[in-house]
């Protein structure tokens, strides 16, 4: 037996499974370590598994290939691979706060303009992961040629044996899917079909490692695999409604529509939402009826617009003097500015994997921001001043309601060249001109001068350099600040257009960030800053402002994101809605569950952080301790909200709905 174990040993099959074995969970390993998320834990058994499988298979493939060069040029290509792979995800995860995936493919060529900035935040410590690489190549150089090996000649039962032990070794991995205690306490997706589907990339990048998830992601995307919607759905705790603050909702004509209807998807989803509370009216309803409404979705926009009066003083005036939340985040995604405005617009989580707005531009939803404000007697309409390049917003727009208008429609100058960006303050004066005109009003204005790049010069970039000159930091930084400039004198014409039209006190504005600005590293941000943005998700910190020139000021210390904008302003206007479409929440309600919810299923409370890359909990206060029930619990509720939102975009639930409850 000895004898026999010591030819096994002495293949080049077994010295290509354990090269490649070694090489890839070694890179496993340093990619957790790189990327904060190490914990000795039962994945790293499951990852070495699955890293020994991989070996196992290619190294049993490349004993039909006889020449040895051959063999080590293959193992280096694959090691290559992994490693560049690893290394770009570490990269993109700190760049964009997400891991990608090819599903976002459509918008590969458009993001090509993104690589500078890319490689401009990239941490060089990410470069270590290339360690294991030279020491393949140091070792395929100086080591390999000395090791005398033996051919590993091919008969029947060997082979029979090869894949017997193959088989085995799957066999042991996809029980570690389904063991209980190989599973997080607190993960939401069981393993097994996390594995069929990989759609929240961080958990299944923790529990497979970054080589397993590439192959899956591929072959999902390749074959177009996915998971259903667990129709064991967590709903939220019915909670008692004083009588005078109930609101009255006839659901008689859903009811007929479940009881006829015979496709499962749509019946899980109508149950679904019948089932979910109805927020009741609050001391804030009505506030604003009748007013109307100018949503902005600025560009890039983190807390230094806000709390530098010297620099900003509009947006610093808006902060102040109007209602601000000082603890609102705008959570990143693999395309992060469609995928936030798509939620801010309808309250539904868009589908982190991809551009939804884009992939699903032909739904339509008729309880969208625009069509609710609409049905209540505005006028919607919505403005941006670029092109669709990046988002089909000429599409996508209109079927959420509002009639639409692009750079080219309102004539306002603009380049194609990526690092030139139209002027904010153009972007007013000629959108001002349009919607002023209309008796009652529900906008949105998407701005863009404070977009990426900031590495390199621009028209707005330099344009108020000299404003900064005194202040010790990054060039990069103060180009940022320079068109964040732009953005703020666009704010001030914005506010004097609506008090000499005597429109102003009749306005209300609501203001959120998209996301932070990509493109400048933590590093760089961080002088400007007097709290950590570097732990949990802070650097992901943004403004939300409702400002109306009859407000008393104030600062409100919820914890939110864009998902709950349109029920709150649904309750302040008064509007007719029903707030059980909508998963986000109306931040006056007094069962708000006062949660910031990132699109990984990441959350931020008063008390902790709760970080699904790592499936751990991080205390920021003493005050309260959370029980293992209530973080799953939580983890459950977001869960089933962002499948719940994934199944009715994919089946275009509310065109249906919308057309079943009005007879269409």
């Amino acid at each position: 037996m000895k004898e026999k174990l010591k030819k096994i040993i002495k293949t080049k099959q077994f010295k290509n499974m354990t090269v490649l074995t070694l090489f890839i969970f070694i890179v496993e390993i340093l990619f957790k370590i790189l990327g904060n998320t190490f914990t000795f834990d039962y994945t790293i058994l499951r990852i070495f598994i699955s890293s020994l499988i991989i070996g196992y298979l290619v190294s049993l493939i490349l004993n039909f290939i006889k020449h040895n060069w051959i063999n080590r040029t293959i193992i280096i290509l694959i090691s290559l691979t992994v490693s560049v792979y690893a290394m770009l995800q570490l990269g993109f995860n700190n760049f964009i706060g997400n891991y990608v995936s090819v599903n976002t493919s459509s918008q590969l060529g458009k993001v090509t303009d993104y690589i500078n900035d890319y490689f401009m935040s990239f941490n060089i410590k990410f470069y270590l992961i290339l360690i294991p690489f030279i020491l393949l190549i140091v070792y395929y150089i100086f080591i390999d040629k000395k090791l005398k090996v033996e051919e590993y000649k091919f008969d029947n039962p060997k082979f029979i044996y090869n894949i017997s032990v193959l088989v085995i070794l799957c066999g042991i991995y996809y029980s570690t899917l389904l063991i209980g205690f190989m599973q997080n306490k607190y993960q939401s997706i069981e393993n097994k079909e996390l594995f069929k589907s990989p759609a929240v990339q961080s958990i299944a990048i923790n529990q497979f490692g970054v080589s397993t998830f590439g192959i899956l992601d591929v072959k999902n995307y390749i074959l177009g695999i996915d998971y259903d919607v667990d129709i064991n759905y967590t709903v939220e705790d019915k909670v008692e409604v004083d009588k005078v603050k109930e609101r009255k909702i006839d659901d008689s004509k859903w009811e007929d529509v479940i009881s006829s209807e015979e496709n499962s998807t749509y019946n899980d989803l109508n149950n679904y939402f019948i089932s979910r509370n109805i927020t009741p009216t609050n001391d804030y309803t009505g506030l604003f009826e009748g007013k109307n409404l100018i949503l902005i979705m600025m560009e890039s926009v983190n807390n230094i617009a806000v709390t530098n009066e010297e620099y900003f003083p509009t947006l610093y005036k808006l902060y102040n003097e109007g209602w601000a939340w000082t603890n609102n985040y705008s959570p990143r995604s693999s395309c992060a500015t469609g995928n936030n405005e798509f939620s801010a617009l309808t309250s539904i989580y868009a589908i982190n994997t991809m551009c939804s707005a884009n992939v699903y531009r032909d739904n339509t939803y008729y309880e969208s921001l625009f069509n609710v404000f609409k049905n209540n007697g505005y006028t919607p309409l919505s403005f941006h001043d670029y092109t669709d390049y990046y988002y089909d917003r000429h599409i996508i727009h209109p079927n959420l309601g509002s009639t639409y208008y692009g750079v080219v429609d309102l004539g306002i100058e603009y380049s194609n060249e990526y690092k030139e960006w139209p002027s904010d303050v153009s972007f007013i004066e000629k959108s001002y001109d349009i919607f002023s005109k209309e008796d009652n009003f529900a906008v949105l204005l998407t701005t863009v001068t404070t977009h990426q790049p900031y590495y390199r010069s621009s028209t707005y970039g330099d344009m108020y350099l000299d404003d900064f000159k005194d202040l010790n930091v990054h060039t990069y930084l103060k180009r940022y600040m320079s068109k964040m400039k732009v953005l703020d004198q666009a704010l001030a014409l914005l506010l004097e257009k609506l008090e000499n039209d005597g429109k102003l006190d009749d306005t209300v504005i609501v203001m959120f960030g998209d996301h932070y600005p990509y493109g400048l590293a933590n590093s760089v941000l961080q002088p400007m800053f007097d709290y950590d943005i570097s732990v949990n998700s802070e650097v992901d910190r943004t403004p939300f402002i409702i400002y109306n020139s009859e407000l008393e000021p104030k600062k409100f210390d919820e914890y939110t994101t864009y998902m709950n904008i349109f029920p709150t302003l649904a309750n302040l206007f008064d509007l007719d809605y029903d707030p059980r479409l909508y998963l986000g929440e109306d931040l006056f309600d007094d069962n708000y569950s006062n949660i910031a919810v990132f699109p990984d299923g990441s959350w931020q409370s008063p008390y902790a952080f709760y970080d699904s890359n790592k499936m751990k909990l991080s205390y920021i206060t003493e005050e309260y301790e959370y029980t293992d029930d209530e973080i799953k619990r939580i983890n459950d509720l977001i869960s089933t909200k962002i499948n719940i939102s994934k199944s009715a975009i994919k089946s275009n639930y509310f065109e249906y709905l919308g057309n079943k409850l009005n007879g269409s």
